[in-house]
């Protein structure tokens, strides 16, 4: 059982109410100022982040000035980022103030583990995400998902999107070949910089042929049904919801939950939803553990604004302390009457070592199924308006594989399996969720950070925007 600790207040995220350096180390870099802007990063992180930094010499300044030399942003598209600091500068600096470095959190980790600032390099500056606009005609597309970058938004939103119907089409009929075709095609439109306004254009792109249509089934949608069962129900005659209720007998106890609630699961999941669903689960586990980390990731991590769920990684900076964690969480969350219904599943570490040498895609964290209601607004009653079902899973991940796990859960599918492609057939290693294997040298690969598993696979960084394949 887990010591039940409460957390301390703060005033500012370098303040000494926290635990952290009594006596934090003099900058040794004093033309550095680092300014680490809070709205995707969250409260408990920027203050663990502060600390490490000044423990490590640097000089970190609470509010946005002209002093500030670097603004360290996560989680925040370029397009953000720029408006951020657009407000942030009219308030806070003279017109003619330089502007500071405006960077991706790639560039502090890298930084703090080399104990120094590392030079800034383009794929550390956010102004570099955006994708340059070429003009119409035949381009030039690597091969894989993983060597390109692809944005949230592009122009070719309904080609794409019908392909994808067929792919999803493809999968029900069991044809994994046309499937992954239509996959592939999909996110080759997706990375193009312009729109396809002629057949000539598609020459010599990778990954198209011939299309074909099909409906695509109902029963997917509901909460814990796949392609499988889903076409075994309608192979057996089931075609809508009232079918189904007239035979629960063959529903496990997770997709009953999933049909009770089908109507409210089967609305988006707004942004501001998502983020408040972490900053509840966050509240939670950091008075539980104090230091634990909350990361909001799927697409919302690479900039989505709406989503079908809510996936969170729940890890703490010291390795192990995860462990016991999330049944704690669960039951402070129920208390709080947020959770509607929940499915534990263990984790298995020493599974996990063997799914990363044998480059199973999936993982064996500690986990939970969920479908948690939207608590209530700021300042709204506690016995008000009905809230809203809301599919959530929760996902513990030792700090050891985090950056492993960020990769993996951030998405998108497509993105995912061409990045394990290119991993095994050109540089012969395994990779998933949990780690990064050569089978040769019969050693897993260490890293600290997401850029660093590029840098191993010797591919230019991408950052979670530019990942919607």
């Amino acid at each position: 059982m887990l010591p039940r600790r409460r957390r301390a207040r703060t005033g500012s995220p370098g303040g000494p109410a926290r635990p952290g350096p009594a006596c934090p180390c003099p900058p040794r870099f004093p033309g550095i100022a680092i300014h680490l802007a809070e709205p995707r990063m969250g409260r408990s992180r920027r203050a663990f982040l502060t600390r490490l930094a000044l423990s490590k010499g640097f000089r970190v300044l609470d509010a946005y000035s002209s002093e500030v030399t670097h603004v360290v942003m996560e989680q925040t598209s370029a397009e953000e980022a720029r408006c951020w600091q657009e407000r942030s500068a009219a308030a806070a600096s003279p017109p003619e103030c330089t502007r500071p470095e405006l960077l991706d959190i790639s560039w502090f980790t890298e930084s703090m583990a080399a104990g120094r600032p590392v030079p800034v390099e383009r794929r550390h500056r956010l102004e570099a995400a955006v994708p340059a606009k070429g003009p119409p005609g035949p381009v030039r597309v690597p091969p894989y998902a993983c060597q390109r970058p692809t944005p949230l938004t592009h122009p070719n939103t309904s080609l794409s999107e019908a392909l994808e119907v067929l792919a999803e089409a493809a999968g029900f009929e069991g044809s994994e070949g046309r499937f992954l075709s239509f996959r592939r095609a999909a996110a080759v439109l997706k990375a193009l910089p312009s729109q396809v306004m002629a057949p000539s254009q598609l020459q010599g792109l990778p990954h198209f042929g011939e299309h074909s249509c099909r409906v695509v089934q109902l029963f997917t949608r509901i909460f814990g049904v796949g392609v499988k069962t889903a076409d075994r129900w309608y192979r057996d005659g089931l075609r809508t919801l009232d079918s189904l209720h007239e035979q629960l007998q063959r529903l496990t106890q997770q997709q009953r939950a999933g049909l009770q609630h089908y109507r409210e699961l089967s609305v988006p999941v707004q942004r501001p939803e998502a983020e408040a669903l972490q900053q509840e689960v966050e509240a939670a586990a950091v008075d539980i553990l104090p230091g634990a980390t909350v990361t909001l990731v799927g697409g919302f991590r690479r900039g989505k604004l709406h989503g079908h769920d809510v996936d969170l990684l729940l890890s703490h900076p010291q390795e192990g302390l995860e462990a016991g964690l999330l049944p704690h969480v669960m039951c402070r969350l129920e208390r709080q009457g947020l959770v509607l219904y929940h499915q534990h599943r263990h984790g298995h570490p020493e599974d996990a070592a063997r799914r990363t040498r044998h480059s199973h895609t999936m993982d064996a964290f500690e986990r939970s199924f969920c479908i948690f209601c939207l608590p209530h607004p700021p300042g709204a009653a506690a016995g008000g308006a009905h809230r809203r079902a809301v599919r959530v899973d929760l996902v513990v991940v030792p700090v050891s594989q985090l950056p492993f796990a960020l990769l993996g859960w951030t998405g998108s599918k497509h993105f995912e399996r061409e990045l394990r492609l290119f991993s095994r057939k050109e540089r012969g290693l395994c990779l998933n969720s949990h780690g990064l294997f050569d089978p040769e040298q019969k050693m897993l690969l260490r890293v600290a950070s997401e850029e660093d598993i590029f840098r191993h696979l010797g591919l230019e960084y991408l950052p979670p925007e530019q990942r919607n394949a």
